[in-house]
């Protein structure tokens, strides 16, 4: 424990040095939001509707998912090609604990994001409700850990360090443009899952559904628990084959 302590100090300080990173994962969200939205700002109070709420998920999707990418899985990833992994493996000896803690700390940086995010949101609809907060804290503690061990399959990748951000970049087009693809039955719906915007716009909607309406989809429940299962497996394996060596060392 102490261990993963230590490593926190060092992750959380190396993340507020790169303040860069804030741009794409809060900034540009929060000001294409407002954007979008700026003609409420001069309305009355403004009802937290069902497309409301996934407006709101949206947003909430590319927060999360474009923090875990560039944070921790895009940040482990780089460190290993620049030998900083190696160096914290040979101290503490354990992947598991180098992974926990870089995640601990994005997970903190995570729900600050939402909740300045959620904010900007109350400011724009003047419409403050406790319930925005506690579901986009909620949902990050609920998708936080399936996305990060999905997105581990990219540690499997041969890429160099060089070509990562373009490819995560390319990822994350590919992601939010097959994300609404027809369903045409149940079988469709649990396989636009497997794209982890998707999985994230879902969760959040349900969440927002369930707080502002007081209703539960069992159905959909249930797809996003089997969908749970299945990256929380994939990551396993992905996390498990993370090695030291950087791709220059293996080619």
């Amino acid at each position: 424990m102490n261990e993963i302590k230590a490593l926190c100090k060092v992750y959380l300080v190396n993340t507020l040095s790169n303040k860069f990173v804030f741009l794409f994962n809060l900034v540009l969200p929060t000001i294409y939001f407002l954007y979008k939205n700026i003609r409420y700002l001069s309305q009355p109070k403004v009802a937290f509707s069902h497309q409301t709420m996934m407006v709101i998920s949206y947003f909430w999707a590319y927060i999360i998912m474009v923090t875990l990418l560039n944070n921790v899985i895009v940040a482990i990833i780089s460190q290993r090609e620049n030998g900083f992994y190696k160096q914290l493996f040979f101290i503490v000896g354990s992947k598991w604990k180098i992974l926990t803690a870089n995640f601990l700390v994005q997970l903190v940086i995570l729900n600050v994001e939402l909740l300045i995010f959620n904010l900007v949101v109350i400011g724009v609809t003047h419409n403050f409700h406790i319930s925005l907060l506690i579901a986009g804290m909620i949902a990050t503690f609920s998708v936080a850990v399936p996305v990060t061990f999905i997105s581990s399959l990219l540690f499997l990748l041969k890429v160099k360090i060089e070509s990562i951000n373009v490819l995560v970049t390319i990822l994350l087009f590919v992601l939010f443009l097959t994300m609404n693809l027809p369903k045409s039955h149940a079988m469709g719906d649990l396989l636009s899952l497997l794209n982890p915007i998707t999985y994230i716009v879902d969760t959040s909607y349900q969440l927002l559904l369930f707080f502002f309406n007081h209703v539960i989809q069992g159905a959909a429940t249930v797809r996003l628990g089997i969908v749970t299962i299945i990256y929380l497996v994939i990551g396993w394996f992905a996390i498990s084959k993370l090695t030291v060596h950087s791709i220059a060392d293996r080619v």
